[in-house]
């Protein structure tokens, strides 16, 4: 199978092993969104133990713990999607593989924004690659560093984000694929996507009829963009 994907870089991305000398223990990076991330909602498919997927969502001091660690099931192929609480604009994907080098994903393709209909394992292999967002390869195993690694995200293509999917076709040789960390650096915005409710226009009769909210994403945002 041919793995020749772009990177999300002109010039192609750059991982770098995270320095954390001037953090305090327990006190995490300030630029994780960790408390972004909507927990609940997270969605993972082909996942050996339920809730696993959500478990590698980890506080900064945690990042470097091998357990929980999230191991596929049936093969090595991964489907993890990961909503906001509210619309955030990424700047860093943070990562840690499994502690076995074979589970380590050969590619990774970040999608922006799926709708939840499409977090399948018959529509996202068969999207085209123009709806990738970023692509990562070349990742580093467990044998070439410990350290969680980082990539640089184009912010351009990452603002105004909603959700992230994560799509792990094959891991490097194994039979399964396996992370122990996720996460994203970025700023968030802090408003709720969700429409107001019950709002009285007393000033504009003529407006009653209207529904009120906001415009979808979906119509404003493309898959990839």
């Amino acid at each position: 199978m041919s793995h020749n994907h772009s990177h999300s870089g002109p010039c192609g991305h750059d991982h770098h092993h995270d320095d954390d000398s001037h953090v305090k223990p327990g006190e995490g990076d300030q630029d994780l969104l960790y408390s972004s991330i909507d927990r609940d909602r997270i969605t993972t498919l082909n996942e050996t133990v339920s809730g696993s997927g959500a478990a590698i969502i980890k506080t900064w001091d945690k990042r470097n713990d091998p357990e929980p660690e999230l191991i596929t099931d049936a093969d090595d192929q991964l489907i993890l999607h990961i909503p906001f609480t509210s619309p955030v604009k990424l700047s860093i994907f943070l990562l840690r593989p499994s502690s076995n080098p074979d589970n380590t994903p050969r590619t990774i393709k970040l999608y922006k924004n799926l709708p939840e209909s499409a977090i399948n394992f018959d529509d996202i292999p068969s999207l085209p690659a123009s709806k990738v967002t970023t692509t990562l390869d070349s990742i580093p195993t467990v044998a070439d560093t410990s350290e969680v690694i980082s990539f640089p995200l184009q912010q351009v293509k990452w603002s105004n984000t909603d959700s992230v999917t994560i799509f792990v076709e094959q891991s490097l040789g194994g039979d399964n694929t396996g992370l122990t960390f996720v996460g994203f650096k970025g700023k968030s915005t802090g408003i709720n996507r969700q429409a107001p409710q019950n709002i009285v226009y007393e000033s504009a009769p003529q407006l009653k009829d209207h529904k009120v909210g906001t415009d979808s994403l979906a119509s404003s945002h493309g898959f990839g963009h």
